[in-house]
């Protein structure tokens, strides 16, 4: 079983390409969106869940977020791909939140929401171009089902572990249990998740 994975990148490669993006390299960001974008969006699709997926459009939360972390590119303090990616999680989860909570009216024109200066407005035009290339194969989509049904703790301690490759030790302070329980928590997580892609007999 294979979870979506980040591209790996070598911790200098990573801390040069966010001290270039940060200092407004237009392609050094590129890049970084590059290595993160598809389990970027499935974090995204699990955590909306299939209601709120069939009234708001995953691939405009992921925009949005790409378009959002654009403008606080400056605000990360970060230097590798694993803390960008648990700082895009958190921009996610705030813009899924948000649409949840105006899931009711018609759906809003991202390039409306986020007013673009020139510069961000190129930046977005790259984003729609490699969202394009972002496909669902069968094989994601199963296991994002996958995961949706398995129990809440089990779910959640998958995205904290597998998405947002997070520690342990912020593992433990973001679910209230100890480091050796979240670990005991992920194995039994991922035993679950592998009976649950099994094909039934």
């Amino acid at each position: 079983m294979v979870l979506p994975k980040v591209v790996p990148m070598d911790r200098a490669e990573s801390t040069a390409l966010l001290r270039a993006a940060r200092a407004g390299s237009a392609d050094a960001l590129d890049q970084l969106y590059a290595q993160v974008v598809g389990r970027l969006l499935g974090f995204i699709r699990v955590r909306m869940g299939p209601s709120l997926r069939a009234r708001v459009e995953s691939r405009d939360i992921l925009q949005a977020t790409l378009l959002r972390s654009f403008e606080r590119i400056d605000q990360f303090e970060g230097d590798t791909g694993r803390s960008l990616m648990s700082w895009l999680t958190r921009i996610a989860e705030n813009e899924i939140r948000d649409r949840a909570d105006h899931a009711h009216r018609a759906r809003r024109d991202v390039a409306r929401e986020v007013p673009l200066e020139p510069e961000a407005a190129q930046v977005a035009a790259r984003v729609r171009s490699a969202l394009s290339q972002v496909v669902l194969s069968e094989e994601t989509e199963r296991i994002e089902q996958a995961i949706e049904s398995l129990d809440p703790s089990h779910r959640e301690v998958i995205l904290l572990r597998k998405y947002e490759e997070l520690g342990f030790k912020e593992i433990a302070s973001r679910m209230g249990r100890s480091e050796d329980a979240c670990r005991m928590l992920l194995a039994r997580a991922m035993a679950a998740l592998t009976l649950a892609l099994e094909p039934p007999p």
